[in-house]
């Protein structure tokens, strides 16, 4: 290639000098001027671009993927007692630097070059101008993510229009995932784009109160739905049970696909509360609480059948007249007399004749697949989610608008259920709309951001979810009607194959694990084994982005975000001195405790589980009593006393999940939302709570008294 000096672009930092080819070339380094790892190189070569008939001169740009020094004269063998005294010189080694070639621009494109660098090619340092250039997007499509790794002074920009190819953020925990997605919905929110996160950990909900920070014109561009009703969140989602089927609503509410007789219950319940609706006109009998009140009254039927040794007829009387009294309509007592003679079922509401066949089979011996039933679809009524209508589309979709949805505290099958809901809901609002069909239609393309997509999305031989196929459909469908899938997650390898491979636009930051990398190389072709081998090198906030959000295999440091989010590593010193902290909270609570038992009972309780023992007649382990003065410590509760039940009514709430207690000091029994079947934390901190706030004073003292002497004796 001539002479150093003869060379375009000022000095050379090396030549190459070994193995080339059109996509690598390794180089020897000038010792004077070593580049660092992943900076940029070019060489200068003949190449004929697509369109062209004559070669012309382009510089090839390339990314150093490699570097190390190679001793000359001296080796790892030599004894040290030579290397000791040796006196090596100044430049006794020799630095190589294997690098990846990327492309040369022409008229606006990048083209691989077709030859190999001739060895004895001069290697160059890569202007800023030049990789400005080269990864340049045109100024309507840029999403400023941050700068390249190794120029600070270049900013690295992602093609908006390779969203649509779908796009994976992959990073081990701690790399930076949850930071690279919310600069991402930043710059989309920039856009005007419609965004949806699924949050299954409550981190973006803190977007909203740094809304403000991006501008005053995205003050409101942040929205919280939240699933439960205890939850952060501006909105309450909700989904009609009247959609879901009699299965469907069992699996969710967490009942074991072996526990037929609790599932049956639920089914029968289901059919009987839907022919109600129907008779009735009232639509509030379709959901939750309407399905309850129907089991609960077959419950009470069954046990009066059984106690006059009658049969289905027996049952059906019993339903008949308490479902009377709950629905006041004479069209309900025609039709259940009917389903007590065989011969006529026929000629009734089929739904309704198997719904009540399933009741009686499922209650006819016992109660208890009942009283089961009850508490599953009781705990499942709390969260809030599940009534009679599904929320219109606009309340969780706007222009300009990211909406997270927090589904923090919720139990996995609830979780996939409702991002199953809300995927399947955006596409076909998506597909509607494309095909201009009737029905709920949505005007805007929508992205939707899955966190911890590999709960949502895992093989189907792992696991099934209901989340996966619609995330799959999204994944290879909806590209063609706007409704666009990115997926977070630190564990690639536990995503369906099918699915990470259709999204082709990929953020990849530290990753360490074997298998996930492998994973990421599997679901990329642009993603070489330099790149792969570099991964876990990478510093947190570092990435790589292959696929057609760059036009080249792009590393870069992410820019500082604007928006707050939460789910940050804890800080172990803060942490754990809390824990001392805590404890002598704990010791002044029961303390007091103690002398409010006291000045109820009119003698000092030698424990606080005493205490409660006196007071409710409940015998409370020692553990549950600490547990529950922990509770009253690092959450909230509230207690209430009835004097027309004799009861104590409360709830606990601890990291976001609320916990309904009621006990009875008449029967000395308890019930809680937890489904404990002897008197657990969540009792014991209800019943301090009524202790320290005095709310069993005055009339309350000769039924405790009572109690404290039948228990001293």
């Amino acid at each position: 290639m001539g002479g150093r000096g003869s060379a375009r672009g000022g000095e050379p930092v090396g030549m190459v000098t070994g193995d080339s080819r059109p996509d690598y070339f390794v180089f020897s380094v000038d010792p004077d001027a070593i580049p660092q790892l992943y900076d940029y190189v070019y060489v200068e070569a003949l190449e004929t671009p697509p369109g062209e008939e004559e070669p012309v001169r382009v510089k090839v740009l390339a990314q150093i993927r490699g570097i190390r020094r190679l001793a000359l004269g001296v080796s790892p063998e030599h004894p040290w007692p030579v290397l000791r005294s040796m006196a090596l010189p100044r430049g006794s080694d020799t630095v190589v630097a294997a690098a990846r070639v990327l492309g040369y621009k022409w008229r606006g494109r990048i083209y691989l070059p077709r030859r190999a660098p001739p060895v004895g090619s001069w290697v160059y340092l890569a202007p800023d101008e030049l990789l400005v250039e080269f990864y340049s997007v045109e100024p309507r499509r840029r999403l400023h993510v941050g700068s390249l790794i190794s120029r600070p002074r270049v900013s690295a920009y992602l093609d908006v229009e390779g969203i649509k190819r779908h796009v994976a953020i992959i990073a081990a925990t701690g790399a930076g995932k949850t930071w690279a997605s919310v600069v991402l919905i930043e710059e989309l929110l920039k856009k005007g784009a419609t965004i949806v996160v699924l949050d299954p950990h409550g981190e973006y909900t803190a977007m909203k109160r740094s809304a403000h920070k991006l501008g005053p014109d995205y003050a409101n561009a942040v929205r919280v739905l939240k699933v439960r009703r205890d939850q952060e969140g501006d909105i309450q989602y909700r989904v009609s049970v009247a959609e879901m089927s009699a299965e469907e609503l069992a699996s969710i509410a967490g009942v074991p696909s072996k526990a037929t007789r609790i599932r049956s219950a639920i089914y029968g319940a289901k059919k009987v509360a839907n022919w109600l609706a129907e008779a009735t006109g009232e639509a509030k009998w379709r959901g939750l609480r309407g399905i309850i009140r129907v089991l609960q009254a077959a419950i009470d039927a069954a046990e009066q059948a059984r106690l006059q040794g009658g049969g289905l007829d027996r049952f059906v009387s019993a339903l008949n007249q308490r479902l009377r009294r709950l629905a006041a309509s004479e069209d309900v007592e025609k039709a259940l007399k009917a389903v007590a003679k065989l011969d006529a079922v026929a000629a009734i509401d089929e739904g309704l004749a198997r719904g009540v066949r399933r009741l009686w089979l499922s209650l006819g011996k016992d109660s208890g697949p009942g009283y089961d039933a009850l508490r599953y679809l009781e705990e499942l009524r709390r969260i809030g989610v599940y009534g009679t209508r599904t929320v219109p589309i606009d309340v969780l979709l706007e222009p300009g608008t990211v909406t997270v949805v927090n589904l923090a505290g919720l139990r996995a099958e609830v979780q996939d259920h409702i991002a199953h809901n809300i995927l399947k809901r955006v596409f076909e609002a998506r597909l509607r709309h494309a095909r201009g069909l009737g029905g709920e239609s949505y005007p805007y393309p929508v992205v939707v951001f899955v966190e911890e997509a590999h709960r949502f999305m895992p093989p189907p031989q792992k696991r099934q979810t209901r989340s996966r196929d619609i995330a799959a459909t999204i994944a290879s469908e909806g590209r063609k009607f706007g409704a666009y899938l990115v997926a977070i997650t630190q564990r690639p390898s536990r995503i369906d194959p099918d699915v990470l491979s259709q999204l082709q636009g990929q953020v990849i930051l530290r990753i360490v694990n074997p298998r996930d990398q492998e994973a990421v190389r599997d679901s990329s072709e642009q993603v070489s084994q330099d790149l792969l081998d570099n991964l876990p090198g990478l510093n947190t906030g570092e990435a790589v982005v292959v696929g057609p959000l760059a036009p080249r295999p792009l590393m870069l440091r992410l820019r500082d975000r604007v928006l707050d989010y939460g789910g940050g590593d804890i800080s172990l010193v803060d942490a754990w001195a809390s824990t001392r902290e805590d404890a002598r909270l704990v010791e002044d609570m029961r303390r007091e405790a103690l002398e409010a038992a006291a000045r109820l009972l009119g003698e000092k309780p030698r424990s606080l589980a005493e205490a409660l023992e006196a007071i409710t007649g409940l015998e409370f382990a020692t553990e549950a009593v600490e547990q529950g003065l922990r509770l009253l410590v690092r959450g909230s509760a509230w207690a209430a006393y009835s004097s027309s039940t004799a009861s104590i009514n409360g709830e606990v709430n601890v990291n976001g999940r609320s916990y309904e207690v009621t006990i009875s000091l008449a029967d000395r029994r308890f019930e809680c939302s937890c489904g404990a079947r002897r008197p657990c934390s969540h009792a014991a901190a209800v019943a301090i709570r009524a202790l320290l706030d005095g709310v069993l004073a005055g009339a309350q003292e000769a039924s405790a008294d009572s109690l404290w002497d039948e228990f001293l004796q």
